[in-house]
């Protein structure tokens, strides 16, 4: 991997504390490489070969669901000092109870400090590395988090969003290091079973310096600080709008029915 070339592609330049380090490259690798599915929609094969995700996301200026976006974002980490290691993570969707391991996220460490990066989660993910420190708010862009001890028996720490009825579970781990074949097991099943929403629909997410740019399906949403613009493509506008919003010129097989957006 060509590290100043991912830093070109993430508007990064190097330089200051690891801290300070940290927090550009997370928050820089969200707001240029956006988070999608689109090949795995399209029945394709997905490959989480760290030179591989460098060509798709770097060379071909493409992104990636959560277990290729991280396993990149913790190559460019090693490659640029960092210690970090991949742990599997069980998602809380909305509050509804923990499910089954089906997420990737990384634990950093910068300045004798450990961190939560997560830079593949879509939606309401932090663009912004969380100290793996418990019951303490960490504030990002406006959204309130909070890390405390694992709400389920599987889980050694849980992952907390503020909604307006208070704080909701968002995603569980145990902090212990996982292993590569442990992610391409999962990605597999995510890539090819039937039963997999990532077959079923298509979800592209782009932090921007002020919201985030987001498509569930036929329904893109422009979120520009309090400001949120939300409507119904049509079918004409799909591949136009993927290309606009989000830099992927991508042909879909076929058009995804209209549902409900997700937050």
């Amino acid at each position: 991997m060509d590290i100043e070339a991912y830093y070109e592609r993430i508007g990064f330049t190097d330089g200051g504390s690891d801290t300070d380090r940290l927090y550009r490259l997370h928050f820089g690798h969200c707001t240029h490489i956006p988070y999608e599915n689109l090949d795995v929609y399209n029945g394709e094969d997905v490959s989480l070969d760290p030179e591989d995700l460098y060509r798709k996301m770097v060379i071909r200026h493409r992104g990636g669901y959560c277990f290729e976006m991280n396993g990149m974002f913790h190559a460019a980490l090693t490659a640029s000092g960092f210690r970090a290691y991949g742990v599997l993570t069980r998602l809380s969707l909305d509050g509804t109870p923990v499910g089954p391991y089906a997420h990737r996220m990384n634990i950093v460490e910068a300045d004798g400090v450990k961190y939560i990066c997560d830079v593949g989660f879509g939606g309401d993910g932090f663009a912004l590395p969380l100290r793996l420190e418990t019951d303490v708010v960490q504030t990002v862009r406006g959204i309130d988090y909070r890390v405390v001890p694992g709400t389920d028996p599987a889980m050694e720490y849980t992952v907390q969003i503020r909604r307006p009825e208070g704080f909701q579970d968002m995603m569980g781990f145990v902090n212990k290091p996982a292993r590569e074949a442990d992610f391409s097991l999962l990605s597999f099943y995510m890539n090819r079973s039937p039963l997999s929403n990532f077959r079923k629909g298509i979800k592209v997410n782009l932090f921007t310096p002020t919201g985030r740019i987001s498509m569930q399906d036929m329904f893109l949403t422009v979120r520009n600080g309090d400001d949120t613009d939300r409507r119904e493509l049509r079918p004409e506008e799909v591949h136009q709008a993927l290309i606009d919003n989000f830099g992927l010129d991508v042909t879909l097989n076929h058009l995804p029915t209209c549902q409900a957006e997700t937050r």
